[in-house]
């Protein structure tokens, strides 16, 4: 059964180029030397010079046939399967959330059919992608006006002094989840322009003041959890868009700080290495499972530590989006309870 086993396994060629080659070729090449033996053992043998010179010249035919249909299978073959690579490429690019590739049609056959069949598949989710962005976008609009005029009148409710104790309660809640539904919509119509690519306006700044200002910006966060910052920013410029990239920066050490421990330590990094510029925040706090690793970049994921703590889901997902824009890169290392290393990369 093992044998079984491994036996198929060497045969499960990762390119389709090899595979037809090397059936191709199988075919050829035995078909050659089947003929060639053939007419070898049917031709006499002894020592008549004219039958030695018969089976020399046969020889040197089926070697330099087999040579050279070697290359033609070769080339005939790479001409069938480079259609593929292109559909195989697209696809790809597909997957990643590109809707505007296109594959050339070049042929009338089941792999021209096939490109046409494709492109008309890339052109409805094109159309599709559009309105749900166009959606999403109007609604979370429309959207922020009713919610802000729901928590214009709580406040008024909870300034009144009138207003019961129970009630003032109420009121606090209502105050509460509409600004969550506010950053919601944020949230929502700020993946929407990154979802377009919208162009932004890229100038030159400092990181390093920059991430001082978040952490400023989110002393009051920090500040009543007692957590100690450990803080080491080297002076790097870098050009980019300023207002997206804080958006990173407030979204990465807010989860931080939210999944910190009372009175735990933060350590945030910025440095140069290996020609890039990384940034590390690092935290002690509850850490992410290896269930949940694979998914906390997903749209709307939120872990069961999240579900505890609040939010929408949206945070990584739009730090992770902002930092591809920016041509970087961005991962997470973690363990259960131990805490969490964030990971930026961004080009010099």
């Amino acid at each position: 059964m093992k044998l079984k086993m491994k036996f198929k396994h060497f045969f499960r060629f990762r390119s389709v180029y090899v595979k037809f080659a090397v059936t191709f070729l199988g075919i050829w090449w035995s078909l050659n030397i089947v003929t060639f033996v053939i007419i070898m053992r049917i031709m006499p043998v002894g020592n008549n010079i004219e039958f030695d010179e018969i089976r020399r010249v046969t020889g040197l035919v089926f070697l330099n046939s087999a040579f050279y249909g070697t290359i033609v299978i070769l080339a005939v073959v790479r001409s069938i399967v480079k259609p593929l690579k292109r559909l195989s490429k697209a696809s790809r690019a597909v997957a990643k959330g590109d809707f505007d590739v296109s594959v050339s049609e070049d042929s009338m056959d089941e792999i021209g059919r096939l490109t046409n069949d494709f492109n008309r598949m890339v052109k409805e989710l094109r159309s599709i992608d559009t309105l749900c962005h166009e959606f999403v976008s109007n609604v979370s609009h429309e959207f922020r006006t009713p919610v802000t005029s729901i928590k214009g009148y709580a406040r008024l409710i909870a300034e009144d002094t009138g207003a019961s104790q129970s009630i003032k309660e109420y009121v606090s809640i209502i105050m509460d989840e509409s600004d969550r539904l506010i950053d919601l919509s944020s949230n929502l119509l700020r993946l929407s322009e990154l979802d377009t690519q919208i162009i932004h306006k890229e100038t030159a700044f400092s990181l390093a003041e920059q991430i001082r200002q978040v952490i400023l910006i989110l002393e009051s966060g920090w500040g009543p959890k007692a957590i100690e910052l450990e803080v080491e920013l080297a002076e790097i410029q870098f050009t980019g868009d300023e207002e997206l990239l804080r958006q990173v920066w407030l979204n990465l050490i807010q989860n931080a700080i939210k999944f910190s421990h009372q009175g735990g330590t933060i350590t945030i990094l910025l440095f140069k290495e290996g020609g890039k510029i990384q940034v590390k925040i690092i935290d002690h706090g509850i850490g992410i499972s290896v269930e949940e690793k694979s998914l906390i970049f997903d749209r709307f994921y939120k872990g069961d530590s999240s579900r505890k703590k609040g939010g929408n889901g949206l945070g990584l997902s739009i730090a992770k989006k902002i930092v591809e824009q920016a041509r970087g890169e961005m991962w997470i290392e973690s363990q259960l309870d131990k805490g969490t290393i964030v990971t930026v990369e961004l080009p010099i």
